[in-house]
C-alpha cells in the first residue's frame, strides 16, 4: 500500500512549481451559501457531454429534463439548479425532481406516492438499497422483454446515481474531515491557511512536492524511526490516495486532456488524478475550486471573473472541431434562451383558437386573422431550424424529436399553402393542428435529455442518406396532412351534406396532398435503398424500417388504383388517407418497437401504449362517422333525385 501511494504522490509532484495563493473556503453542509446571484458566466463554461461540446445551460436543462421531465424548477432556470447541485447539494436533497411515472415503482421502495409523481432524494434515499437490488434483477432481463415497472426501476435508479454522481463532481474543493490538521506545525510545513484545521482534497494534493520529499525521508528512515509527526503525514496521504480511488470516473467533463487532438475531456478529480502535472490543467481546476469558495462567499464578480478565466483557459489549449463548437457556445445559448418552438406552440394554438371564435363572432376578420398568427408562429419554428442546422452544422432531422419538428414544420406549410390557393378556413386548420399537435409530440421525446445529439456513425457524413431521412420526411408530412383533411371531409359530409363545392374543394386538397406524400415517400425509399447500397452492398434487404417505408407507399399507390379502378369514391379515399396515418406512425416509429434490424440509431421505448391508444380513437372515430356520413350524403343525393 506505502509504495502505491509513494507512487501516486511521485506522478501528481511531476513538474508542480511551488502552490500558488488560494482564496479560504468556509464550506459546511449545515451552513447556507451566500450564493452568487447571477450564474450567466458559468452557464458559458463548455462540457463535454454526449458526445458534443455544448455550454453548461444546455447540459443543465437536458440533466433536470432526464430526471424530472421538466427543464426549469420551481419556475427558476435550470442553471440555478445545476449549480446548487454542484456548490451546495445538500441544498438540493429535499428538491422533488426524481419523476416516477408507475406508482407501483413508489410503492416497492414504500413511499408514499406524491400527487404531481416527483420525489426528493431525501424520500428516495432510504429505499437506496432496494432500488439498487431490483435494478439489478431488471438488468438482467432482456431490454425488449423488460416490464413497464422494470424500466422504470432502471431509468430511476440510474438517474439517483448520475445525480449523486453530480453532487461530487466538485467534492475535490469541499473541506473534508479526511484531511484534518490539528498539528499546526504541519499546517505550517504544507503552508496551508494557519486558522483552518479542516482541509480540501484539492488542499492537500496541490502540496504534492512538500508530501513527496516528506514520503521519500519516510522510505529512508524506516517505519520503526517514525515519530508521530511522521505517522500524520502519512494518514494524510493514505486518505489522500482512498480518496483518489472513491471519486474516479465521475461526470461533469470540463477540463479538456492536455493531449491534443483527442476530444477527451476530463472532470475535474479526474483531472487532477491523471494530468494535474499540466501547468494548464492544474490552474483551470484551481479555477473551479476557486468559484466554490466565491459561490459560498457571495462575491459575484470574482465568481464571475473565474468563470471566464476558465473558458478563456479551455479555448486556447483546444482547437479544430473543439474550437469551433465552442465558438457555438453563445448562439445555443440564444437558442435557449430564445425558446422558438414555445413561441410557435403558443402562436398555432392561438390560430386555431381564432377558428374556433369564429363560429361566434363575424368571420370577416377571423381568417386572415388567423393566417397571420400561423405565419407569424412558422417565422419563429424557421427560426429555430436555422439556428439548429447553424449549431450542428447538419440536416435538421437526425433523432425522433428533430423528426417530429421538421414534420410539423412542413405540414404548417402545406397547409399554408391549401390556405392561400382555397381561402376555406382548411388550410388555416391544418395548419394549426398539425404544427401545434407535432410539436407537443417533439415535447415528449425531448424529455429524454438534450435534443442535439451527435450523429450515429451510420447516419454520419454521407449525402444521400442526408437526401433520403429529408425527403422521407416530407412524405410523412404529406400523409399526416392527407390524412387530417380525410378527418375533417368525414366531418364536412356530416355536417354540410349540402355544400358540394365545400366537400369538393376538400376532396381535391386531400387528393392532393396524398399525391406529394407519395411522391416524396418513394423518393425517399429509392435514394435510401442508394445509400444503403453505398454503405452496406445491398440496395434492399428487407429490413424492418425499409418495409414500413415500403407500406407507405403501397398503401397509398393501392388508394390511388382503387380510386382509378372506381372501387371507392370520395368518401373511400378519405378512410384511406384516415388509415394511412396510422401506416405512417408504424413506419415512422411502430417498427422499431420490434428492436431488430440495421436501423438501430431510431430504436424507441415506451411508445408502444401511445401507438395503441391513437390506432383505438381512429377505430372508434371511423366507426362513428363513416357510417353517419355515408347516410347524411346518400339522403342528400336521394333527396336532390327525388327532387329533380
Amino acid at each position: 500500500m506505502y509504495k502505491k501511494i509513494i507512487l501516486l504522490v511521485c506522478f501528481l509532484a511531476i513538474g508542480i512549481p511551488l502552490a500558488f495563493a488560494q482564496p479560504t473556503c468556509r464550506l459546511d453542509s449545515k451552513i447556507k451559501p451566500k450564493r452568487a446571484v447571477s450564474l450567466k458566466a458559468f452557464q458559458e463554461i463548455p462540457v463535454l457531454s454526449e458526445g458534443r461540446i455544448k455550454p453548461l445551460d444546455t447540459y443543465a436543462r437536458a440533466l433536470l429534463l432526464q430526471f424530472s421531465g421538466r427543464s426549469s424548477f420551481q419556475r427558476k432556470p435550470a442553471m440555478e439548479w445545476l449549480g446548487r447541485v454542484l456548490f451546495a447539494p445538500a441544498l438540493t436533497y429535499d428538491d422533488k425532481v426524481f419523476l416516477i411515472n408507475n406508482p407501483e415503482a413508489a410503492t416497492a421502495l414504500k413511499i408514499e406516492p406524491e400527487p404531481k409523481h416527483r420525489y426528493s432524494f431525501s424520500q428516495l434515499e432510504p429505499g437506496l438499497e432496494k432500488l439498487e437490488e431490483l435494478a439489478r434483477l431488471a438488468d438482467k432481463i432482456e431490454e425488449k422483454n423488460r416490464s413497464v415497472v422494470e424500466r422504470e426501476v432502471l431509468r430511476l435508479y440510474q438517474n439517483l446515481m448520475m445525480y449523486v454522481r453530480h453532487t461530487e463532481a466538485l467534492s475535490f474543493a469541499f473541506p473534508s474531515s479526511e484531511f484534518q490538521i490539528t498539528d499546526k506545525e504541519i499546517i505550517g510545513q504544507l503552508n496551508l491557511p494557519a486558522r483552518q484545521e479542516v482541509f480540501s482534497f484539492y488542499d492537500i494534493v496541490s502540496k504534492a512536492e512538500i508530501l513527496q520529499r516528506k514520503i521519500r525521508r519516510l522510505h529512508e528512515i524506516g517505519r520503526e524511526q517514525w515519530s508521530g509527526q511522521d505517522k500524520d503525514f502519512l494518514r494524510l496521504m493514505t486518505n489522500l490516495y482512498q480518496w483518489s480511488m472513491s471519486y474516479r470516473d465521475l461526470p461533469f467533463h470540463v477540463v479538456p486532456t492536455s493531449v491534443r487532438d483527442q476530444e477527451s475531456w476530463l472532470s475535474p478529480q479526474d483531472a487532477i488524478d491523471k494530468e494535474f502535472f499540466n501547468e494548464a490543467v492544474r490552474r483551470e481546476v484551481g479555477l473551479l475550486r476557486d468559484m466554490m469558495v466565491y459561490y459560498w462567499n457571495g462575491e459575484q464578480l470574482p465568481f464571475d471573473l473565474a468563470a471566464r478565466s476558465l473558458k478563456s483557459s479551455v479555448v486556447m489549449r483546444v482547437g479544430g472541431k473543439e474550437g469551433k463548437a465552442i465558438n457555438k457556445i453563445p448562439l445555443e445559448l440564444f437558442y435557449n434562451k430564445a425558446d422558438f418552438f414555445l413561441w410557435a406552440k403558443l402562436l398555432y394554438g392561438l390560430a386555431f383558437l381564432v377558428f374556433l371564435l369564429s363560429f361566434f363572432f363575424p368571420k370577416v376578420f377571423a381568417r386572415p386573422l388567423s393566417l397571420g398568427v400561423i405565419l407569424a408562429g412558422l417565422v419563429f419554428h424557421c427560426c429555430a431550424f436555422v439556428l439548429r442546422m447553424m449549431i450542428m452544422a447538419r440536416p435538421p432531422v437526425t433523432n425522433l424529436f428533430e423528426t417530429f419538428v421538421f414534420v410539423s414544420f412542413i405540414s404548417v406549410v402545406l397547409g399554408v399553402i391549401i390556405e392561400l390557393v382555397n381561402k376555406r378556413w382548411l388550410g388555416n386548420v391544418v395548419a394549426s393542428v398539425c404544427g401545434l399537435v407535432f410539436l407537443l409530440i417533439a415535447e415528449k421525446f425531448s424529455a429524454e435529455g438534450d435534443t442535439m445529439q451527435m450523429l450515429a456513425a451510420v447516419l454520419d457524413s454521407n449525402f444521400w442518406l442526408a437526401i433520403h431521412v429529408i425527403s422521407i420526411t416530407i412524405g410523412y408530412a404529406g400523409c399526416c396532412v392527407a390524412g387530417l383533411i380525410g378527418h375533417f371531409y368525414l366531418l364536412q359530409g356530416i355536417r354540410y351534406p349540402k355544400e358540394k363545392a365545400l366537400l369538393e374543394s376538400t376532396y381535391q386538397n386531400l387528393i392532393g396532398t396524398l399525391g406529394f406524400g407519395l411522391m416524396m415517400t418513394f423518393f425517399g425509399t429509392t435514394v435510401g435503398g442508394i445509400w444503403a447500397d453505398q454503405s452496406w452492398g445491398r440496395f434492399w434487404g428487407w429490413d424492418p424500417k425499409e418495409n414500413g417505408a415500403l407500406l407507405i407507399v403501397l398503401w397509398c399507390a393501392i388508394i390511388f388504383h382503387a380510386k382509378v379502378g372506381r372501387l371507392i369514391g370520395p368518401l373511400g379515399v378519405a378512410v384511406g388517407s384516415v388509415l394511412g396515418i396510422v401506416v405512417v406512425m408504424w413506419a415512422w416509429f411502430g417498427v422499431n418497437l420490434l428492436s431488430v434490424g440495421l436501423h438501430s440509431y431510431g430504436f424507441t421505448s415506451g411508445v408502444a401504449t401511445g401507438l395503441l391508444v391513437y390506432v383505438i380513437m381512429e377505430t372508434i372515430f371511423l366507426s362513428v362517422t363513416v357510417p353517419w356520413s355515408q347516410r347524411r350524403l346518400a339522403a342528400f343525393h336521394q333527396a336532390k333525385m327525388k327532387k329533380d
